[in-house]
């Protein structure tokens, strides 16, 4: 059922491109307002600002580097203090380098851990403190069941997010119920070529996803309200094998 834009607003980070674009412009269809967060994507976040005004809901930028804690402390009060019926918050931008343990040089690890974990940890616990009542939804990855992989720093940063959301849930608990989402296959990588047939042929569904999954995932979490600290694996079975 669509919501009263009046009584609802969700801040999503990264929410210019891919996963975080999808989802901002299914939530303003819902009738949430849009507090769209970006940081080097500006025209794509002007764009996508512009089509969740055809939705006929309200969208406001907010430009922050997710490596600056300073920067991430100050998000969520910002978003706050224009939109005093915040009460969602989407954790959706990440990186995904590729790398192993053992780099001498911990640039790439500290990027992983503060854009991936801290990032989340910090805009989340922001929004305990001023949101009366709430719903955190973090997007984390299949691949957390697993521990052989080429994006080790990534992924611990993501086992840190999986563990986090489960815990935030029962201290935050009945106020603010936190859940996340874990993506198998479902956009093409940026960088590499795009392999997901191939490999969708190894799991369960044998079929690569689309973000229309995803989105349908982040309804479900919010209008289920029996439901805090809880992962969904939307991957067609890719974190079974």
């Amino acid at each position: 059922m669509k919501k009263s834009s009046k009584s609802q607003t969700a801040l999503v980070t990264g929410g210019a491109k891919r996963l975080g674009h999808a989802t901002a412009l299914h939530l303003a269809a819902q009738g949430y307002n849009i507090a769209l967060h970006y940081h080097e994507s500006k025209s794509e976040a002007v764009k996508t600002a512009q089509a969740i005004g055809k939705k006929g809901v309200r969208c406001a930028l907010f430009s922050c580097d997710l490596a600056d804690e300073h920067g991430v402390r100050q998000l969520v009060p910002q978003v706050y203090r224009e939109f005093k019926n915040l009460n969602v918050l989407i954790n959706s931008a990440s990186i995904f380098v590729p790398n192993q343990f053992g780099d001498q040089d911990l640039t790439l690890f500290n990027s992983h851990w503060n854009i991936n974990f801290k990032a989340p940890y910090l805009l989340s616990c922001a929004f305990n403190r001023l949101v009366k009542q709430g719903q955190i939804i973090n997007l984390i990855d299949t691949n957390v069941v697993k521990y052989e992989t080429k994006h080790a720093d990534y992924l611990l940063a993501k086992k840190a997010l999986n563990e986090f959301t489960k815990m935030a849930a029962v201290q935050w608990g009945p106020r603010i119920r936190v859940n996340g989402i874990a993506p198998g296959m479902i956009l093409p990588p940026i960088d590499r070529r795009d392999d997901r047939k191939q490999r969708a042929a190894q799991i369960p569904l044998q079929k690569v996803g689309d973000p229309r999954y995803i989105v349908s995932a982040v309804q479900f979490l919010l209008d289920n309200d029996y439901m805090t600290g809880q992962v969904l694996a939307i991957d067609g079975g890719e974190g079974l094998i």
